[in-house]
């Protein structure tokens, strides 16, 4: 009758061990899942983070293009003006007058 016991016990004691040995596994489990979860869910955070500066980097190229444009436009018209600048011809006394008035300046006295 005692082997029987022992027997049943054994039995009773693998059959525990099996059953706590599956519970252990599934909270292990559920605790990975939580964690690639959670990395998952930070990940995604910074996927999104990134996209908006990236937005806001393509806000900025797509403005400087925009200058870029208008200064090339504003260099050819000012190419197109000085070509069409025809400068005024002077006589030799007037060229003359007008250095001498230029540099001669009068400085205030101090007092």
């Amino acid at each position: 009758m005692k082997t029987i016991k022992k027997y049943w016990g054994i039995i009773v004691g693998a059959i525990l061990t099996v059953i706590a040995i599956i519970f252990a596994n599934d909270k292990i489990n559920k605790n990975k899942v939580i964690k690639i979860d959670k990395k998952i869910d930070d990940t995604n955070q910074k996927i999104d983070q990134i996209q908006g500066k990236t937005e806001i980097i393509d806000e900025q190229r797509n403005k400087i293009k925009e200058q870029i444009d208008e200064t090339k436009t504003d260099i050819e018209t000012l190419q197109n003006k000085k070509e069409n600048i025809n400068p005024q011809e002077l006589s030799v006394d007037q060229a003359k007058q007008n250095i001498l008035n230029k540099t001669r300046r009068v400085r205030k006295t101090k007092k």
